[in-house]
């Protein structure tokens, strides 16, 4: 709302939730709360409700303000990305600011009429062709007779928004804008890296793999993948016989197994196995579908994630996987950021400036949510 003083992000992750508070019209990190989800193998709101209850309570002291509504940042396994152009041919000269609203709605239109169960939640532009000329950017004060324009909509599915908003409803939060994590953050990256034509980036989840191919600067590939590092665990407690918390803790203590007292050497080893042999089929999966690319080998490989701390460890020169690859540790603030930066930059983006018209709310609409 105009009268608060932060906006505040929400990276609702599947072993954790972290929630920043930005003081408006800067990037400046006034508050900040971590929770960790320990009921990992839950596929059920009810513990994430009670650590939004108390990341929002304990947010609003420290702000010393009531929060009433978050930019939510989120994963999920049913995103998907559909890409669509779509055109128009005029007999006569057209003005490119006044036609391209019409492409976009029209595109949006397809999108609803074709995905009814989903929601768009960004539209990127990818390329415009006017006059069979193609463009990354739309030139200024000039006209043709033929233009198109290419997309890029990330769209939830609508099931997911409902679940968001119930939990926040219950708090008196209201939902101002959903984000994809994984795609705010390779964004957020690929502004930090020196100029390079491909890059493709790989967050490794709790349960998933987001991977996004850039080129020029422009998103061309993106897919998510049902395997995470929660895999690992799974495979050392299952193998060991250990319990889940156990087993993520041999995981990530990997680089100093050796000392492990609580193992046998036969164990030690066979962790090992586990790791390596994983480790390598999530690196394969990450470029799988990049295959019919001949160049991968030049190709930057960037990994981030919860899951790609594994990754960075004395025993990574045991992985028979030879692409060059660059790990980036994250931190809370950059996650958050990433998020900040994205709903700024879309803002100031002709494309998503185009909303479907919303319904005015009435007085006793209005009166029911101030008191609901």
């Amino acid at each position: 709302m105009d009268d608060k003083n932060f906006n505040t992000f929400i990276d609702f992750g599947k072993s954790g939730i972290r929630a920043i508070s930005f003081k408006k019209g800067t990037e400046k990190v006034e508050n900040y709360i971590e929770q960790i989800n320990r009921n990992i193998e839950s596929n059920n709101f009810s513990s994430e409700e009670e650590l939004i209850e108390d990341i929002i309570f304990n947010l609003e002291k420290k702000n010393g303000e009531y929060i009433d509504e978050i930019f939510l940042m989120v994963d999920d396994l049913n995103i998907l990305s559909i890409s669509l152009t779509i055109s128009k041919k005029y007999d006569e000269k057209i003005l490119i600011d006044d036609f391209l609203k019409s492409l976009i709605e029209d595109a949006k239109f397809e999108i609803n009429i074709n995905y009814p169960t989903y929601e768009i939640i960004h539209t990127i532009n990818r390329y415009f062709f006017l006059d069979k000329q193609k463009f990354s950017q739309i030139p200024k004060n000039l006209i043709y007779n033929n233009f198109a324009v290419e997309l890029n909509f990330i769209i939830f599915p609508k099931s997911l928004i409902e679940n968001f908003t119930k939990i926040f409803a219950k708090q008196n939060v209201t939902i101002k804008k959903f984000i994809f994590s994984s795609y705010s953050k390779s964004l957020f990256y690929l502004n930090k890296i020196a100029n390079q034509k491909k890059i493709i980036f790989v967050d490794i989840g709790f349960e998933k793999i987001c991977t996004f191919l850039f080129e020029n600067k422009k998103m061309e590939q993106f897919k998510i993948i049902p395997i995470g590092g929660n895999h690992i665990t799974k495979d050392i407690s299952k193998i060991l016989n250990i319990d889940i918390f156990k087993a993520d803790s041999v995981k990530l203590n990997f680089d100093n197994i050796n000392n492990n007292k609580d193992l046998k050497e036969k164990q030690i080893e066979l962790v090992k196995k586990i790791i390596f042999s994983r480790i390598e089929e999530l690196l394969e999966i990450s470029t799988l579908f990049f295959r019919g690319n001949n160049d991968l080998k030049n190709i930057k490989l960037v990994f981030f994630g919860n899951g790609s701390k594994i990754l960075d460890s004395k025993f990574k020169s045991n992985i028979a996987f030879n692409y060059d690859i660059d790990l980036l540790e994250e931190n809370y603030v950059d996650v958050c950021l990433s998020g900040l930066s994205l709903v700024n930059s879309e803002n100031k983006t002709f494309l998503n400036k185009i909303n479907s018209k919303k319904k005015k709310k009435g007085f006793f609409e209005n009166f029911f949510h101030l008191f609901g």
